[in-house]
């Protein structure tokens, strides 16, 4: 007896790894709101910025509505604070009698490692997913526009892409996402859905800003 069901075991489980591919590839892009996060008080979220990203996706399964799912990233991300200027410490006595307004513009390329759960199909084999993970980005290349803003709204002076050197090398975070799949033929299927991905370091060098850059995303992969 027990014999028969180790057999019967063996089976099912061969059974399943036949049906299901041990592993799948694909392609994704997708286009994010950006914004800085800070404790600092005399720094301020201005405004969200669009951004985007491309990359490749692979889904490891572990099971059959379980997977681990890496890939890379290739990530624009974008955000703007304002920044009262008499509250700078300045060596030459100056003080800016406005606002800084500051835009960084961010390229990074992010490996996530992300745990991928599915329900069973739905209506005409729909999933429904969620996903939790980590993200590492390695910064590519960081970008600065600045505007000096006087109190009663004069534009004081303007500087456009500058390089900056003020972010630090990687960037951490946790990702968060939900959405459907919609089988496209056979084992390939289309992926869509959202994420929030939020930065747990932080991003800037100066230690007293204590900032970091999270966004959400509209994401949509083919996966074959």
């Amino acid at each position: 007896m027990k014999r028969l069901f180790l057999i019967l075991f063996l089976f099912g489980t061969l059974s399943l790894q036949a049906q299901h591919k041990p592993f799948q590839f694909g392609f994704r892009g997708g286009v994010n709101l950006g914004w800085f996060k800070t404790d600092n008080e005399f720094i301020k979220n201005e405004s969200a910025q669009w951004g985007a990203s491309w990359g490749f996706v692979a889904d490891f399964f572990l099971m059959e509505n379980y997977s681990l799912s890496s890939g890379f990233n290739v990530l624009y991300l974008n955000g703007e604070t304002k920044r009262d200027g008499l509250n700078i410490e300045d060596e030459g006595d100056i003080q800016i009698n406005g606002y800084i307004y500051t835009k960084i513009r961010s390229k990074y390329i992010q490996i996530p490692v992300i745990f991928t759960m599915k329900t069973n199909n739905i209506k005409d084999k729909i999933r429904i997913y969620g996903q939790i993970g980590y993200g590492l980005g390695i910064l590519l290349q960081s970008k600065m526009d600045v505007r000096i803003v006087s109190y009663d709204g004069e534009l004081i002076a303007e500087s456009n892409g500058q390089e900056y050197e003020g972010l630090t090398a990687t960037r951490s975070s946790l990702i968060l996402g939900v959405g459907v799949e919609v089988p496209l033929h056979k084992s390939t299927y289309l992926r869509t859905g959202f994420t929030f991905d939020n930065c747990f370091i932080d991003v800037i060098k100066a230690d007293e800003l204590n900032m970091r850059n999270n966004f959400v995303e509209f994401n949509l992969s083919i996966i074959f």
